[in-house]
């Protein structure tokens, strides 16, 4: 079969390796669409969370059940399914009481297991999560970052009272803006983002992108840019007593004035994943179409075209915002 494969950074390609095996608990899944997530670019640009070389990565994806182990009893071949993609460590304080998402070790599928950009996966039936029959196939395989979306909604304790400002929209601000109107009645969302395109996306989504001369405060600031500059922005966009919640992942150290943290009382709050229950909602809102990401998806491209799709989202200044392979069956949009 088909798969994309890590080979280190800036190098990806397209190779054939075996079909995986099903047994057991197993199952066997045919990916239809997988997307490419801000890990993976970090892993492209800087190595970032490999553990092997070359692995197979990937770990939002929408598939069809192919096949079954004899010990699987919730799924059956024809079902369409995604998967919460966490391997935990299942040891540490964190994964003793349910908190996988906290992992002291976590990995996911992709970085310390094969991912899922490939033509077949196969997975624990414990990490299958049942996905609707549905038009749409492309808008679910967003229900993963959909999911970070929606824990740093929850994190964040949104209000529909609540200004908001979102520093950085890439798929998961953008997703962010989303979750915030529709699930939690914001109407006050500003962005600042240094992408022409994407400030469109975000204006079609309902928020409005603040001015170079803007200097305003928020209830809620939300740092998706990833950088020591959008980090110190944030800092002096919260209001005092706000809440300031860092979502990215970040390249290098970040060094800011912790005064400012100290002198506005400022409530700090990291947003790692989500939990299971996130992947059960995003999914039953794309499913039942509360939620329109299909304007999110920039490009879909077969595996063969992975080099072109990660210097695609890696080259400076891109508009492009989210990016999917698709199965050996499916069409381009």
């Amino acid at each position: 079969m088909k798969a994309v494969r890590f080979y280190g950074s800036g190098d990806v390609r397209c190779e054939e390796i075996p079909k995986p095996a099903c047994q057991g608990k197993d199952v066997l899944v045919r990916v239809l669409y997988a997307g490419i997530c801000g890990s993976d670019l970090h892993r492209y640009r800087k190595g970032m969370f490999t553990e092997y070389v070359p692995e197979t990565m990937g770990h939002e994806f929408i598939g069809r059940i192919e096949a079954v182990g004899e010990g699987v009893a919730s799924f059956q071949t024809g079902e369409l399914v995604t998967a919460n993609p966490m391997v935990p460590c299942g040891h540490c304080l964190s994964c003793q009481n349910g908190d996988f998402q906290t992992c002291s070790h976590l990995g996911y599928i992709g970085e310390v297991a094969p991912g899922c950009f490939a033509e077949w996966i196969t997975l624990p039936e414990v990490a299958l999560l049942h996905v609707p029959e549905t038009d749409d196939l492309p808008s679910l395989a967003l229900a993963e970052p959909l999911a970070v979306a929606l824990n740093i909604c929850e994190q964040g304790e949104l209000r529909a009272a609540d200004s908001l400002h979102i520093i950085g929209c890439g798929a998961i601000g953008l997703l962010t803006i989303l979750v915030a109107k529709a699930v939690y009645g914001v109407s006050r969302i500003t962005v600042t983002e240094r992408s022409p395109t994407r400030c469109r996306q975000a204006v079609r989504l309902g928020a409005q992108v603040e001015s170079a001369q803007d200097e305003c405060r928020y209830d809620k600031v939300i740092e998706a840019a990833g950088n020591t500059g959008a980090f110190t922005a944030a800092l002096r966009r919260t209001k005092p007593n706000g809440t300031l919640l860092v979502v990215s992942v970040f390249e290098q150290d970040v060094v800011f004035d912790m005064n400012e943290l100290v002198g506005s009382q400022l409530h700090l709050i990291g947003c790692n994943a989500y939990k299971r229950k996130h992947l059960q909602q995003a999914i039953h809102l794309l499913a039942e179409k509360r939620l329109d990401v299909r304007p999110l998806i920039s490009k879909i491209f077969p595996l063969e075209a992975c080099r072109e799709a990660f210097s695609l989202l890696s080259a400076p200044e891109t508009a492009a915002i989210k990016v999917l392979f698709c199965g050996s069956k499916e069409r381009d949009i």
